[in-house]
């Protein structure tokens, strides 16, 4: 069976699961909820992250530019209604990921099985497709779902570190 393309996400932390939750919809309407361990989380992390480092490797000040971007995508993230899917529906747990890439995009292919002999064909399935921008909205996204989980944050680069700070107020001058 082919993988559900979705056009929408909504990700959250699940507290009894202790895993990430992803309820996506095509473009259809038809739903879908993959979850993602931590463990998952701590090697599809650098590789999404390495990938949006490629971009900007041969450029001066990369670690810069890629914190300004980080911050660029998300407040230009606009909110959306959460997608609505039954846990009890069309679900299953991620036991492997594939990554397709391109120098502009890339696509995320979650899968219930791991692909290998004897799998069967009706396997459940879903791609994501992200533009850098979106990856970037998403990945912020997944970083406060996993700062609510209190998962260790040293999967994440600097650069997204920074993104997330809050700006410091500027001091007051106080006039007497």
């Amino acid at each position: 069976m082919a993988p559900l393309t979705l056009t929408r996400l909504t990700t959250e932390y699940s507290v009894e699961e202790d895993r990430l939750c992803l309820r996506g919809e095509d473009e259809t309407g038809r739903t879908i909820v993959i979850w993602l361990t931590a463990r998952m989380l701590r090697v599809l992390t650098p590789r999404l992250t390495g990938w949006l480092e490629r971009q900007t490797a041969n450029q001066p000040l990369a670690d810069v530019r890629q914190t300004m971007a980080q911050e660029a995508a998300v407040a230009g993230h606009a909110a959306q209604p959460p997608v609505t899917a039954a846990l009890d529906g069309n679900a299953f747990l991620t036991r492997s990921i594939d990554i397709i890439t391109a120098d502009d995009a890339m696509r995320l292919v979650f899968k219930a099985e791991d692909g290998g002999a004897g799998a069967p064909d009706t396997a459940l399935a879903a791609e994501i497709p992200f533009l850098a921008e979106e990856l970037r909205q998403w990945l912020a996204i997944v970083m406060a779902a996993s700062d609510t989980a209190g998962w260790p944050s040293d999967i994440w680069p600097d650069w997204m570190r920074e993104a997330r700070r809050p700006a410091h107020a500027a001091p007051r001058l106080k006039l007497h």
